[in-house]
């Protein structure tokens, strides 16, 4: 078990994918300080609904995914900009705000998924990709994506479709790339 800062956001990072981020609140400049300073990186794990704090829930998800910065610039109005690298999927245990209230949270690292063959049922999921990676907005990242690995494809997929909020949660936290897979094939509508 880990004990590791939290940011919270509406977005999910998936692991292999890649988040551009503004950091301007003091308590996420320290945070992202420390991270130069140890080499070491933070969850993004994704909030939670007004509507679902208000009947209860906790302000944010379980599952979460560490990341560490790959690049960085300083931006205008002193802010500083930084691209964050999923690594990993953790879940997230009890946790302790700070003087600053930023979070750090008891975090246990989540089986990593071994790369997988793509199953021959999703072959039009794999087609999906190919073709996305054609577009100027995903071409950068062909290079790194490994169309015929189950588990790339369906954290691709999940990043880069437009699912709701919920729905790539979901699909964070599914647990395997075939279940993952078979959440997106059952979501998209084949027939348009």
């Amino acid at each position: 078990m880990d004990i590791l800062p939290l940011f919270p956001l509406p977005v999910v990072l998936y692991p292999g994918s890649r988040l551009p981020l503004q950091i301007f609140e003091p308590r996420y400049l320290t945070m992202v300080s420390e991270s130069f300073r140890r080499q070491s990186g933070f969850v993004i794990v994704q909030t939670r609904s007004d509507q679902a704090v208000a009947r209860g829930q906790a302000p944010f998800h379980a599952v979460g995914v560490y990341g560490e910065i790959i690049d960085w610039d300083q931006l205008p109005n002193e802010r500083l900009g930084i691209l964050v690298q999923g690594l990993r999927r953790v879940r997230i245990g009890p946790v302790q705000a700070q003087p600053d209230n930023l979070l750090l949270g008891e975090c246990d690292r989540l089986a990593v998924e071994p790369a997988a063959p793509v199953p021959p049922e999703y072959a039009g999921l794999q087609q999906l990709l190919c073709q996305m990676l054609k577009h100027p907005t995903f071409a950068p990242q062909a290079a790194d994506t490994d169309t015929g690995d189950a588990v790339t494809l369906g954290y691709r997929l999940a990043d880069w479709l437009p699912f709701s909020a919920e729905d790539k949660q979901e699909l964070l936290a599914c647990d395997g790339p075939a279940a993952r897979l078979k959440l997106i094939h059952d979501a998209i509508d084949w027939d348009r």
